[in-house]
């Protein structure tokens, strides 16, 4: 009797209807597929804003046929699909559901091979790769010109880095099924991914504009030149485009954009490991390499830096060389108290020598071995802790030694600020006055779990009261005892009780949580103070107002306040943004980059922004201190040039600026 009623609905449908759509399911789980009757007598074309079709030629050119595969996006959401002829059209409606599976624990893959110049950051170090390194999370691996990497992850997969790449290993993942995403920032990447990978298993190469997912192929992504482009060898790659629509390419095709695939042209040995060139090079091989070479300036800066209260101009141009372990700066360093003055020669200090061998600087050195950090170079922030009392101390001009070692017991930081500011003379001098440290060890607390316990201090040896406001009794140290517990995979939950040593000793207590959701760090907390302690005293802020003889002064006062804050990196912007106090202050960074285009060579776009008083005296007062800085690349980041505007209380004012394009 079913079949029978089923017959006439369907009958009656096709002769009082020439266009029919029945979805198997209009529920579907993310980045999954469903089926699609048609029943029509011409050809369909069908309307979407979300996922895609498993036969990409649908999108653009419709279908006659009567059945098809819809592919789900990856985010939660739902979308109206409109089916056309040209006489009539009908919509169906589809929601994406999260599948419920449990978090992976985090994996490593190890070098299979290696050719050339590679190099691997971990911990904002970057030192260079051998077939002992293990690759992580969060590691972001550079090759260099005719140089080359092969990884292999823990399911068998092999991914392969070709020369002048940059990959930041976003996700690792693997227990039985296997989830990775690389992020390719610039360069070529080509992938061997394992053909009977377990269910929910998940491969991705990501760039800007589009991701590449999927299931057992090979396959090359390629981001030059600002565009992606998606090479299948064997098996079917997805683009996942920004805009939440997905376009499957088969193998022999490629993909540059959202459009219909095109045959490859581009052979898959173009992705073997570079050899070794023996025979002598012809005349077009030298000019290449000229080129090449010509582009490969080292980092290059003339800019003006106060330090300790005087005004410099300072030219340098500093190239790395990697000598194994150790990576060693050497650069060339003059500087003048006035552009067109005296040019003197090493960093600036006490007493300037125009003797040029002292031009001849060590810039930074960088060595990682046993667990071991040892960096000299300019300043980095640093915050201890919480961060309650030290939380992005920095001093740009500064350059000091950082020295770290951890292992599975303990940890140890040490910032020591000292410089080499002649050669002839030696003249080895003090580059920042205060020193910062921390010592925390690792224990399995009852109920709690394995934690870091530990102590911080921050010294300035060079408090005064000529600093602080009306002459006050500054504060010269802070000492801090923390407890810090891993809640989530990059989270932690802990608590810091901070002692500031002034006039008094004033005390504060900060509990709330710190860590990494996706691309953007999170922190927010609540805490407490009294007797006059400052929160966030050794901060970004400290010199500016230390060098403008306004440093805050302890009160009597004792409150409550909170933490709320944020940064991110991505390709083409970073930033930070931190709301504190119930009184709040507000501090801000922030960084775009304009990437270029035709002959459009782009631009960099960077600001800073700190106020104590943001909702009192206005955005921008006396005590605003904020810049925007606006530079051209005149060779890549080496060398750009540009405009600072700058905020001196009352009006902005504009000053030139040169030199290397850094974000710190």
């Amino acid at each position: 009797m079913k079949k029978i009623i089923f017959f006439f609905l369907t009958l009656s449908t096709l002769i009082f209807s020439e266009l029919t759509i029945i979805p198997d399911a209009t529920q579907i789980y993310i980045g999954e597929e469903v089926g699609i009757k048609i029943l029509s007598d011409e050809r369909v074309y069908v309307e979407f804003n979300l996922g895609g079709f498993e036969d990409p030629e649908i999108i653009f050119d419709g279908t006659e046929k009567e059945y098809v595969k819809y592919i789900a996006p990856l985010i939660e959401s739902s979308d109206t699909l409109v089916f056309k002829t040209s006489k009539e059209e009908k919509k169906i409606t589809l929601y994406f559901v999260k599948k419920e599976e449990k978090t992976l624990p985090k994996a490593f893959a190890k070098v299979n091979d290696f050719f050339g110049n590679v190099a691997i950051k971990k911990q904002d170090v970057w030192e260079p790769i051998t077939t002992n390194t293990i690759i992580e999370e969060g590691d972001e691996i550079l090759t260099m010109s005719n140089s080359f990497l092969e990884i292999l992850f823990p399911d068998g997969s092999i991914s392969k880095i070709m020369e002048n790449s940059q990959v930041f290993v976003e996700k690792l993942r693997y227990k039985e099924k296997i989830d990775v995403v690389l992020n390719l920032k610039k360069g070529e990447n080509y992938n061997i991914i394992q053909k009977f990978l377990v269910s929910g298993s998940s491969f991705k190469v990501k760039t800007s504009s589009v991701t590449a997912g999927v299931r057992g192929t090979r396959f090359s992504v390629i981001n030059k030149d600002g565009s992606t482009n998606i090479i299948t060898f064997d098996g079917v790659v997805f683009a996942y485009f920004n805009n939440g629509k997905i376009i499957p390419v088969k193998q022999g095709f490629s993909l540059s954009s959202f459009e219909k695939p095109t045959k490859n042209t581009i052979p898959e040995n173009k992705f073997e490991k570079p050899k070794i060139k023996k025979e002598e090079k012809t005349k077009t091989e030298e000019k290449e390499t000229k080129e090449t070479k010509s582009q490969e300036i080292p980092p290059i800066s003339i800019e003006p830096v106060n330090k300790n209260g005087i005004d410099y101009m300072i030219y340098s141009i500093s190239p790395e060389f990697n000598l194994g372990i150790i990576t060693l700066g050497i650069g060339f360093t003059a500087y003048s108290t006035e552009v067109g003055g005296t040019l003197y020669y090493g960093l600036p200090s006490s007493s300037p020598s125009t003797n040029i061998i002292n031009a001849f600087t060590i810039n930074s050195v960088s060595l990682s071995l046993f667990g071991a950090t040892l960096r000299y170079g300019n300043m980095f922030p640093v915050s201890l802790a919480m961060g309650f009392t030290t939380r992005d101390y920095y001093n740009y001009p500064a350059k000091a030694f950082d020295i770290a070692y951890e292992n599975e017991l303990i940890y140890l930081f040490l910032h020591l600020p000292y410089e080499l500011s002649k050669i002839f003379p030696f003249e080895f001098n003090s580059s920042d006055s205060v020193f910062l440290g921390e010592f925390a060890l690792k224990y399995n607390l009852p109920l709690i779990g394995t934690s870091k316990i530990g102590v911080s201090i921050t010294y300035d040896f060079e408090a005064s009261n000529t600093y602080v406001i009306n002459e006050a009794t500054p504060i010269n140290s802070a000492f801090s005892l923390f407890v810090k517990k891993q809640l989530i995979d990059n989270v932690d939950l802990g608590i810091e009780l901070s002692i500031e040593n002034g006039e008094k000793i004033a005390y504060g207590l900060f509990s709330g949580i710190y860590g990494k959701l996706g691309f953007v760090n999170i922190t927010g907390g609540i805490y407490y103070h009294l007797d006059g302690f400052i929160p966030y005293y050794f901060s970004r802020n400290y010199l500016y107002l230390k060098n403008n003889k306004s440093l805050p002064s302890m009160s009597n006062d004792s409150t409550f306040g909170y933490l709320l804050g944020f940064d991110f990196e991505t390709q083409y912007a970073a930033g930070r943004f931190y709301l504190y106090g119930f009184d709040p202050k507000l501090e801000g960074e922030g960084r775009v980059i304009i990437p270029s285009f035709g002959a459009f060579s782009g631009l960099f776009v960077t600001a800073y922004y700190y106020d104590p008083t943001p909702f009192v005296n206005g955005f921008l007062s006396l005590d605003t201190t904020t810049y925007i800085k606006i530079t051209y690349p005149l060779v890549g980041e080496s060398l750009t040039g540009g405009i600072i505007l700058s905020w001196n209380g009352y009006e902005w004012v504009e000053n030139v600026i040169f030199g290397a394009e850094i974000w710190r």
